[in-house]
């Protein structure tokens, strides 16, 4: 079937992005070389242990990683806009308007000496035409909309104020404060329990339909994955090391970290008595990370080629990849 989509269908496209960190013990390579593109309304998850790279790389499509790091090659098209080359005040129009998020620590993302609605206002007042009674309307309205009671009452309040889970859903109404054609939510239900985290995938669900909305998601949990992603990238240790749908990942998973985090997670018909498998070893040192495959050393099919070259990218469909030797073995005995 050929490949209809055009690069028109695309919003964001990255191509061999590399981000490292250069500290005084050395460069620690947090992103090596990761590609993939995001369609107008698509959602894509991003997954991985912590440690594997996957808020750094939505660090830099915002343009904000903190010192000492730096992006050292590839490249970030959005919307034909090269993020990496912006000057700051396009960068500055860009967030916000454009690129909301949704940081992970709703604690140290509010600024504790503003009401929460006088920070949402700084955003709306930069972005948009709306008056002063405009945007405080928008503000009860996102208010509503994320399920924060009294918002006539709540916009007058302090961070502190706030609960956890209050502080995370006033962050997810800063960040859908004007629209953005793409939202990187970065572990947004982590704080919230199961039944606000049903309603904020549901929100999150209604305006990716509503406003064809773009998102890239960043969690742990692979149930949340499944019920509002189309697609699914796996990071380990600064690395894509598999991409795909989620019925790819869910249900023919090809590497075997993939397989790894699948098994490591509880699932509802499992016997009482069923104990999950965790994923043996540690993550690697990315200051030092292995020659060859960044998963060897905790691999149970890891060969003497894992150990020495880099697998390369096996296409298993136009949708799917995987970096595996594995499967580069597999296609050679059936050669054979």
């Amino acid at each position: 079937m050929e490949n209809t989509i055009t690069k028109k269908d695309v919003l964001l496209k990255v191509d061999g992005l590399e981000v490292s960190f250069f500290t005084h013990a050395g460069e620690v390579k947090a992103v090596r070389k990761i590609s993939y593109d995001l369609k107008y309304g698509e959602a894509m998850g991003i997954v991985g242990e912590s440690g594997s790279g996957k808020s750094v790389a939505s660090y830099a499509l915002m343009g904000i990683i903190p010192d000492p790091g730096k992006i050292i090659g590839g490249s970030i098209d959005f919307q034909d806009k090269e993020v990496t080359t912006l000057p700051e005040a396009e960068m500055l129009k860009l967030r916000g308007k454009e690129v909301g998020m949704i940081f992970q620590d709703p604690m140290t993302s509010l600024n504790p000496i503003f009401t929460v609605g006088s920070q949402i206002d700084e955003s709306l007042k930069k972005h948009t035409e709306l008056d002063k009674e405009g945007r405080r309307k928008r503000i009860i309205e996102l208010f509503e909309l994320v399920g924060i009671n009294q918002p006539e009452k709540r916009l007058k309040q302090y961070p502190y104020e706030f609960s956890g889970g209050m502080r995370q859903r006033a962050m997810i109404a800063m960040a859908l404060a004007c629209n953005p054609k793409l939202l990187i939510a970065d572990e947004p239900t982590t704080a919230l329990d199961v039944t606000i985290q049903a309603q904020i995938i549901e929100l999150l669900k209604e305006l990716k339909e509503k406003i064809n909305m773009s998102i890239i998601f960043i969690t742990h949990d692979l149930g949340v994955i499944s019920e509002i992603c189309d697609k699914v990238a796996v990071m380990y240790a600064g690395n894509i090391i598999e991409r795909g749908s989620i019925d790819d990942i869910f249900y023919n998973p090809k590497h075997p970290y993939t397989h790894g985090l699948l098994k490591s997670i509880p699932k509802i018909n499992n016997d009482a008595h069923e104990r999950l498998i965790p994923i043996e070893g540690n993550p690697v040192d990315l200051i030092n990370p292995p020659k060859g495959c960044s998963f060897a050393p905790r691999c149970e099919h890891c060969m003497k080629v894992c150990m020495e070259n880099v697998p390369p990218v096996y296409t298993i469909d136009e949708n799917h990849e995987v970096s595996c030797w594995l499967l580069v073995k597999e296609e050679l005995e059936k050669e054979e």
